[in-house]
C-alpha cells in the first residue's frame, strides 16, 4: 500500500482502486486510528505529527493537477531562507478550478498560474518573484516583509524590476507594504535592517540626503566596500552593523573592522550603528549621526568614487 503513497500521503480514491473500501479507509482516520486525513479525500498513512513536506504533498493532492506550491515553502525550496514559515500551506491552481481552502491549507485561484513550474525536490513550486510576493501580501510588519523581499535581491537570485513587475502585474490586496519595501530596495538597501534605517534617516529632516549600497573605490581604483550609507558630500560612511552579519562570530568582527579601517584609509569618517537604534533610542542616534556629520564636514575631502552595488536592468 505504501508503496502507493509518495512521502506516505495518499488520495481516498487510489486506495479504493487498490481494493480498500471507503468506509475503511475512513474508520482507519478517526480519533486514535492507524491514519489521518491532511486534507478531504487526502490520507496520511500515519497517525503522528506531519511534517512539512507531507503537509505539502496533501496540499498538492488536495488542489489537483497542475498546482503548485508559493509562499514561503516555495522560497525554502529555491534556497531562500528568511521570513518565519507560517501554519498554513499556500498553493496556486487555475482560475478555471473550484477548490477551496481547508485547514492548513490555502488555496489560491489565479489567471497568472506560472508556466511551467520549477520542480525542487520532487515538488512544484513557483519562481522566486512570484512566490516571495505571495508571501509578503498575507504579513503587515514592515521589517518582515523587507527580509524577504530583500534576500533575493542581496544574493542575486533576483532583480529588484523583476519584483517590481510581478508586484504591478499581480492583486492588488495587500500591496501596499510590498510596494513601499519594493521603493526602499530601488533606493539601495538590500536587509530588513537597513529599511528600517532608511525608513528612519527619511523621516528626519536634519539629516543629509544620502545613498544606500554603494560600492567604494580609493583614488588608484582599489576597492573599498560596499557603504550600507554614504554621504557623498561630506565623505561619511555609516555601516549598518547588524548583530547576525557584523558581530555573531569572531571573524566577522574582525571583518567588520578591517572594513571600517579600509574606509577611513581613504579619508572617509566612518560611525557604525546597530539598526536596533532606530527604535530603542531613535534621538540619540540621530544625535551621533549629526556629530558624525560635523566631523565628517570638518575633515579634507575624501578622494573616492563611487558605483550602485547591483546594476539596474536595461
Amino acid at each position: 500500500m505504501s508503496s502507493f503513497a509518495v512521502d506516505d500521503v495518499i488520495e481516498t480514491r487510489v486506495l479504493v482502486q487498490i481494493g480498500m473500501s471507503e468506509s475503511t479507509v475512513y474508520r482507519r482516520c478517526r480519533a486514535n486510528g492507524p491514519w489521518q486525513l491532511l486534507a478531504p479525500a487526502t490520507v496520511l498513512l500515519s497517525n503522528g505529527i506531519p511534517t512539512r513536506r507531507q503537509l505539502l504533498r496533501a496540499a498538492l493532492l488536495h488542489a489537483g493537477p497542475g498546482s503548485m506550491i508559493t509562499g514561503l515553502d516555495a522560497a525554502r525550496a529555491l534556497g531562500l531562507r528568511r521570513g518565519e514559515l507560517p501554519a498554513h500551506v499556500h498553493v496556486l491552481i487555475p482560475e478555471a478550478r473550484q477548490v477551496r481552502s481547508v485547514r492548513n491549507i490555502v488555496v489560491e485561484r489565479t489567471e497568472r498560474l506560472p508556466s511551467p513550474p520549477l520542480v525542487r525536490a520532487g515538488l512544484p513550486v513557483a519562481p522566486i518573484e512570484r512566490c516571495v510576493l505571495d508571501a509578503v501580501r498575507r504579513l503587515r510588519d514592515e521589517s518582515d516583509i523587507a527580509a524577504i523581499l530583500t534576500e533575493p535581491v542581496q544574493r542575486r537570485m533576483v532583480l529588484k524590476e523583476t519584483l517590481e513587475d510581478e508586484l504591478e502585474r499581480g492583486c492588488r490586496k495587500g500591496s501596499a507594504t510590498p510596494r513601499k519595501v519594493l521603493r526602499g530596495i530601488r533606493g539601495g538597501v538590500r536587509s530588513a535592517a537597513e529599511f528600517d534605517v532608511r525608513e528612519w534617516w527619511l523621516s528626519q529632516p536634519e539629516l543629509d540626503p544620502v545613498l544606500f549600497n554603494v560600492a567604494l573605490f580609493d583614488e588608484h581604483g582599489t576597492f573599498l566596500g560596499i557603504a550600507d550609507v554614504y554621504d557623498e558630500e561630506i565623505g561619511l560612511v555609516v555601516p549598518v552593523d547588524s548583530v547576525e552579519q557584523h558581530f555573531a562570530t569572531p571573524e566577522q568582527v574582525a571583518l567588520t573592522e578591517r572594513q571600517h579601517r579600509s574606509y577611513r584609509s581613504a579619508g572617509l569618517h566612518v560611525l557604525g550603528i546597530r539598526p536596533g537604534r532606530v527604535r530603542t533610542d531613535p534621538d540619540g542616534l540621530l544625535q551621533d549621526v549629526l556629530d558624525a556629520q560635523r566631523i565628517a564636514a570638518a575633515l579634507p575631502p575624501a578622494r573616492v568614487t563611487w558605483r550602485p552595488d547591483v546594476a539596474a536592468r536595461a
